[in-house]
């Protein structure tokens, strides 16, 4: 989502991606954005997860007309191949159509295995415990 900082429209590296026609990964949060022929490193406006870019000289790099509408927040990019919006999206319209949720399948766990109860007089143990002392004990001297 764009926004406003400082006076500049910023944006984060998938908004970007809505215009570009490559963006790589440079050395710390630059970005190597691409084009057609024309190659441009961004370096963050904003720092912070996610870093956040300046469109309009990123756009001009690129070849755009860039214009900024005041009143309706709107910032234009065009290029020669045609001319693309970016916008903040519109607040929730909850009369707008809603879709319905997906069912996402999750595993029931699986019936634990039944425990044998036992009846009866007990059974002895079958297991060896070991039997250490609880003091030292000394060797005899010859």
């Amino acid at each position: 989502m764009a926004s406003l900082s400082d006076g500049r429209v910023v944006a984060p590296a998938d908004l970007i991606a809505n215009f570009a026609d490559r963006i790589d990964a440079g050395p710390g949060a630059t970005l190597m954005v691409r084009r057609g022929q024309r190659a441009c490193a961004a370096v963050p406006a904003v720092s912070g997860d996610p870093a956040l870019y300046a469109l309009a000289p990123l756009a001009r790099c690129l070849g755009a007309h860039v214009s900024w509408d005041g009143s309706a927040k709107t910032l234009q990019l065009a290029f020669a191949d045609g001319t693309r919006v970016v916008r903040t999206p519109p607040p929730f319209d909850p009369n707008a159509p809603q879709v319905a949720p997906t069912q996402i399948f999750t595993p029931e766990p699986a019936t634990p295995t039944p425990r044998v109860i036992a009846t009866g007089s007990p059974q002895p143990r079958r297991t060896a415990i070991p039997v250490t002392p609880s003091w030292p004990l000394t060797s005899p001297r010859p």
